[in-house]
């Protein structure tokens, strides 16, 4: 039930004081963790593949063929070994002139009007099906691979199955040799679609899909699924808001009859709930990002995750949160409830079981054209589901609340073995400035309804104005190939990186109890040969060699360490690749908790072009709840104090005589008062005593005498009106004297003040009264 209330006024306010006020926040709230290591990249450390030096390639795509890796960009596929990055063959694909004419002629720019590619499938062992932009003109084409050469096979067009424009968000996945695709239809991006040819969702129909943007897609025994953000439809009588979504339809649909012949009959959806919990729940609402299905062991319980990246909106507060969800709990909701509006104006409410039909809708059957109209029509209206899918771990695994940056990318590491058996999955997350964050769930084996987050490393990969768009995790597919420590390739529109997984041979990390302090799962202290290794191999296991505690970071059986809070170290090295990008000073970020950094970088004649390790310095030290208070309450009442003190002071400094606050200090204030009674032409003045004469100051603009030889002089002036006197006085006044042109009494001094400019800024009036 959707509704709008004062509740969310403070929901607002205590979301500001979560971010404000750290200390002061619910225990649900997570702060933002402080990483282990802060990681700038060596020579050793990455391998970098650049695309054309005149312009942005736009790189997106990332398929794994064996050892290789393609590379989708604009106008050109790169194949890449994976081993170091260095390009063994080229796909090149251009749009022709007469499609990048027409472009520019519907109003894009040049370089949009290219042909940017948008799908890479494997569609058999020598053959590739890759779609394209083409200057805002989608093409497909099925390429046979050779060795050395792309051939084409055959092209078709490429709408609803491509996007035109290549800032367009979409998705695909192909199974069983069908294309099922997340995008829009046409030209101007407003006709989003899930489409395989034949069937579509519902055209400019918001029930089914209202302006989304697709994230990802995948496919699980008879459905396939698709991740999107979209304008929550049950959110519109309470204002605009945006919700993730997870939608599925059944690979076996065929449409339906008559006029649902070109239609799903499956297609169904639900909100992905990743929010902080508590009584107002704080919501991440805008996926970003979700990595392939994981299977992995979690607290005992077996499941199906899938990670995904979550922000805030753009205009709200700045954070973002990884969740897990349960193929199983998506599968629940699905078999829930549906939702509906009885009326425009109505709150959307689940449906009574009694109002469904039978067969029940969105279910995969045999033949779903013998379905009867009841369902179909249902279907077409009831698309939505009334329960949200819930975070598998109960809440969110990693949060940030940054106004730097926002996550954008996910990937995982599924289920890495450690000494004892334990299996964890090792997170990688990309950011919008060039980061990428190493995490783990440090409660992940011994449970799966709480989250425990550690980041391990905060990776400077690109420079700060370089977005993450892409991360993948590259294993070793057979022994020999090089990829025994595996690579974490990274992408960026301009550049694409291939990273270490870990950092354990660092020279810096001398002590069993930093090593273990790391919690890396991939990363622990050998006892034989006394330094941090790799777990790499079938001895990794070994509990007996190797020491290791991901979930606390502590480990009884390491010897007392030397070195004083030394418990992580940010590793640095310059790196000597040529890079596309301009060289970034690589600061460990400043907002981050946790303190100051202090940097112990090598010296310089040590002659090793390794990385350096720094040692962090302690944790701050934690404030209670009542000591904040105190602090606040006390700071309020001297701040109050200080200022009521400072005000008087000022007040009496700044005092002055009451004659020098007159606007015309050599006459009395009577004048502005007699003003006032003339203006408003109120009752007489009042008596005064006998024999009392006042002085007072009046303005008094004489008109100049006309020169002879003025042209000014020459004009004939009529004589004024009473009407336009600027001031009128009753007959009865009490004054008989002369009046001037502005209706203003004349002095009985005369014209003694007149000046010979014309004007007058003053003179004296007297008047006595009998």
């Amino acid at each position: 039930m959707t509704t709008c209330s004062p509740a969310n006024v403070a929901l607002h306010l205590a979301v500001v004081l979560a971010v404000a006020m750290p200390g002061l926040s619910l225990a649900a709230w997570q702060e933002n963790v402080r990483p282990k290591m802060y990681v700038q990249l060596g020579a050793e450390d990455v391998f970098r593949f650049t695309g054309n030096e005149t312009h942005t390639d736009y790189f997106r795509l990332v398929l794994r063929d064996g050892n290789y890796l393609l590379v989708g960009g604009r106008n050109l596929v790169h194949n890449l070994s994976l081993t170091d990055l260095t390009e063994q063959q080229r796909l090149s694909w251009y749009s022709p002139d007469t499609d990048i004419k027409m472009c520019v002629v519907k109003g894009k720019d040049e370089e949009t009007c290219q042909n940017y590619v948008r799908i890479l499938a494997q569609t058999g062992p020598s053959t590739l099906l890759v779609c394209a932009t083409n200057a805002f003109k989608p093409v497909c084409r099925d390429y046979l691979v050779q060795p050395g050469n792309y051939t084409v096979v055959k092209e078709r067009p490429g709408q609803a199955v491509c996007p035109y424009d290549p800032q367009h968000n979409s998705t695909f996945v192909y199974v069983d040799g069908e294309l099922y695709t997340g995008t829009v239809a046409d030209f101007s991006g407003m006709d989003p679609i899930i489409y395989r040819e034949p069937l579509q969702t519902e055209q400019y129909d918001s029930m089914s899909l209202n302006a989304p943007n697709f994230v990802s897609s995948m496919t699980q025994g008879d459905f396939v699924y698709f991740f999107f953000r979209e304008t929550a439809v049950e959110y519109i009588n309470c204002g605009k808001a945006v919700y993730s979504r997870v939608a599925r339809v059944c690979k076996y649909d065929r449409g339906g009859p008559h006029r649902f012949r070109n239609r799903w009959t499956s297609f169904l959806k639900s909100r992905l709930n990743c929010s902080v919990t508590g009584d107002f729940p704080f919501y991440f609402n805008e996926i970003q990002s979700t990595t392939e299905l994981i299977s992995g062991q979690y607290g005992g319980v077996s499941a199906q995750l899938i990670y995904g990246t979550f922000t805030t909106p753009v205009n709200s507060i700045s954070g973002s949160a990884v969740c897990a969800f349960s193929l199983q709990d998506i599968a629940d909701t699905f078999e829930g409830n549906f939702k509906e509006q009885s009326a425009l104006n109505s709150n959307w409410l689940p449906v009574q079981s009694a109002k469904v039909p039978d067969p029940r809708p969105g279910q995969c059957v045999n033949d779903s054209r013998t379905l009867p109209d009841l369902t179909l029509n249902f279907i077409k209206s009831h698309s939505l589901m009334d329960e949200s899918v819930p975070s598998f771990f109960g809440q969110p695994i990693v949060i940030r609340t940054s106004f730097h940056y926002r996550f954008t990318q996910i990937a995982v590491d599924p289920q890495v073995k450690t000494p004892g058996g334990k299996t964890y999955d090792v997170l990688f997350i990309g950011t919008d400035n060039g980061k990428v964050i190493k995490a783990v769930n440090a409660d992940s084996a011994d449970s799966h309804q709480r989250a425990s987050p550690v980041v391990i490393e905060e990776i400077q990969a690109f420079p700060a104005s370089v977005p993450v768009r892409g991360i993948k995790v590259v294993r070793a597919s057979q022994a020999g190939d090089g990829l025994e420590d595996g690579r974490l390739v990274v992408i960026a529109d301009g550049q694409v990186q291939a990273l270490r997984l870990h950092r354990c041979y660092s020279d810096r990390i001398l002590s069993c109890g930093e090593c273990v302090a790391l919690q890396d799962p991939y990363c622990a202290w050998d006892k034989i040969e006394g330094k941090c290794r790799a777990l790499v191999g079938p001895a990794a296991t070994d509990a007996s060699r190797f020491l290791q505690s991901v979930a606390s970071g502590i480990h009884a059986s390491c010897p007392p360490s030397k070195s004083l809070n030394k418990d992580a170290g940010s590793v640095g090295a310059i790196s000597a690749n040529q890079n596309k990008f301009p060289q970034d000073s690589m600061i460990p970020n400043k907002e981050s908790q946790g303190g100051e950094i202090i940097n112990i970088m090598q010296d310089e004649e040590q002659q090793n072009s390794g990385p350096a390790v720094s040692a962090a310095d302690s944790p701050p030290p934690q404030y209670s709840v009542e000591t904040l208070v105190m602090a606040v309450v006390a700071g309020a009442l001297a701040a109050l104090l200080v200022g009521f003190v400072a005000g008087y002071l000022c007040g009496r400094k700044c005092r002055k005589d009451e004659d020098d606050n007159l606007p015309y200090p050599d006459t009395e204030y009577e004048y502005f008062e007699q003003r006032q009674t003339v203006n408003s032409r109120l009752a007489p003045e009042p008596k005064l005593l006998p024999q009392e004469e006042v002085t007072y100051a009046e303005p008094v603009l004489v008109p100049q005498p006309p020169k002879l030889h003025s042209p000014k002089g020459t004009m004939r002036k009529p004589p004024p009106t009473p009407a336009e006197t600027l001031f009128q006085f009753p007959d009865g006044y009490g004054f008989r004297g002369p009046r001037d042109n502005f209706g203003t009494l004349r002095s009985h001094q005369g014209d003694a003040y007149r000046r010979t400019d014309g004007f007058a800024t003053t003179r004296s009036v007297k008047k006595v009264y009998l």
